[in-house]
């Protein structure tokens, strides 16, 4: 689909022309990345390697990876960025974003009450002022991949 960003940011992938944070792993359905646009560092999201947007279009090896990634990614994210728990969201509903994808979010032992379960969201869309710095998401994203690639040998 041509206009799902995305599906453009699937394509940057295959040619090799995203940065680490964009691109932390890839497994055969999946692909994981930061999100862009928010402040939370380790706000990850699983999307779909080819196009869908209800989750009963994932065949059943989709379904079956994602689950064991869900599992993978939020152990990384407990060692690499110390959180309690995960939060994991989906809802393919964005104009951008009308593909499957899962939003695996961090929460933090210090996190603000106000941002607790689905209040997170507010994080999500901010302010290009308010963004996670590139070159810790690069740094967590590089950690996260080593520690997915251990796992999934």
């Amino acid at each position: 689909m041509s206009d799902c960003l995305s599906c453009q940011l699937l394509r940057k992938r295959d040619q090799g022309e995203a940065p680490p944070w964009d691109s932390i792993y890839r497994s055969e359905y999946w692909d994981l990345a930061h999100a862009y646009n928010t402040s939370y560092l380790g706000w990850l999201v699983l999307i779909l390697r080819r196009h869908i947007e209800a989750l009963d279009g994932l065949t059943f090896a989709e379904a079956a990876d994602l689950g064991a990634l869900i599992r993978e990614t939020s152990l990384a994210l407990k060692q690499q960025a110390g959180c309690q728990k995960t939060y994991v969201m989906q809802f393919a509903e964005s104009a951008d974003h009308p593909h499957v994808h899962f939003h695996i979010v961090p929460r933090m032992p210090e996190q603000a009450p106000a941002d607790i379960a689905y209040r997170v969201m507010r994080q999500l869309g901010v302010p290009l002022a308010e963004r996670c710095d590139e070159a810790e998401m690069n740094a967590l994203a590089l950690a996260i991949r080593g520690q997915l690639e251990a796992l999934r040998r």
